[in-house]
């Protein structure tokens, strides 16, 4: 079982939204290129492991999409409804549970389930329950830190990891490996995140700057992350994966 007790305590500071994040946002700006470039028009979308909803508003937002977004946090699961009352939305809907116990009414076009397969004891239970919750040609999109990233393999990353609840990491190998016993055909892996991106949001003090990148140095700092990538190694792995 999950401990939701830790995951209320770590959205403690979850408030709801009161706008929709857009493409330049400097946190987001690798996923929503993922997205944007899998996910059709219309889509029934499940979010898995929603959080705060940040993802699930701008999808119900951009693309008229049905979105339910699931969490285990209570309190962050109330923040989503909050954001999605505020924002106008009624294509979207949030609900408060272990997706491993959750019995679908409907299967989706669509399940995202983003950073998270790594605080999960049963990975592979997730996966097979995933490809159960899609609809026949459905995608899978996951994402996961990697077990390559360059802080990860000096240790730096040991105390995050602890923090925020991460049980194991992942390579490529064993990612497509999972997916495959579990039926899935794997379309791509994309290896995402260089060190400098990875150091901004791992350590506490350049973190409280993420909120200040904008487009512009955004471009700047994105151009020295993908070389930092191509010389010494991702720190985030993605598979999109299609259910036959």
């Amino acid at each position: 079982m999950i401990n939701t007790k830790f995951y209320d305590q770590f959205h403690a500071d979850t408030n709801p939204q009161s706008f929709i994040i857009n493409k330049r946002n400097y946190t987001y700006n690798i996923i929503l290129k993922v997205l944007d470039e899998y996910i059709k028009e219309n889509s029934k979308i499940l979010d898995i492991g929603c959080g705060a909803g940040t993802l699930s508003l701008y999808l119900a937002k951009n693309a008229n999409h049905q979105v339910l977004g699931l969490d285990i946090s209570q309190k962050a699961i109330e923040a989503c409804k909050e954001s999605a009352k505020r924002l106008d939305l009624h294509n979207v809907s949030f609900k408060q549970i272990d997706f491993l116990r959750y019995v679908p009414k409907r299967r989706f076009d669509i399940v995202l389930c983003l950073e998270v397969i790594e605080h999960l004891k049963e990975d592979k239970h997730a996966v097979a329950k995933i490809f159960k919750l899609l609809k026949p040609d459905g995608l899978v999109i996951l994402s996961t830190p990697s077990k390559n990233a360059p802080l990860y393999r000096i240790g730096y990353s040991k105390g995050f990891d602890k923090r925020v609840g991460h049980l194991r990491r992942y390579d490529k190998t064993a990612l497509i490996s999972i997916f495959k016993k579990e039926g899935f055909n794997v379309l791509a892996i994309k290896e995402t995140e260089g060190l400098l991106r990875n150091f901004l949001f791992l350590n506490p003090y350049a973190g409280k700057l993420i909120r200040f990148i904008r487009f512009p140095i955004s471009i700047a700092i994105n151009y020295i992350d993908n070389l930092l990538l191509t010389l010494f190694g991702e720190s985030d792995i993605f598979i999109i994966s299609q259910k036959p």
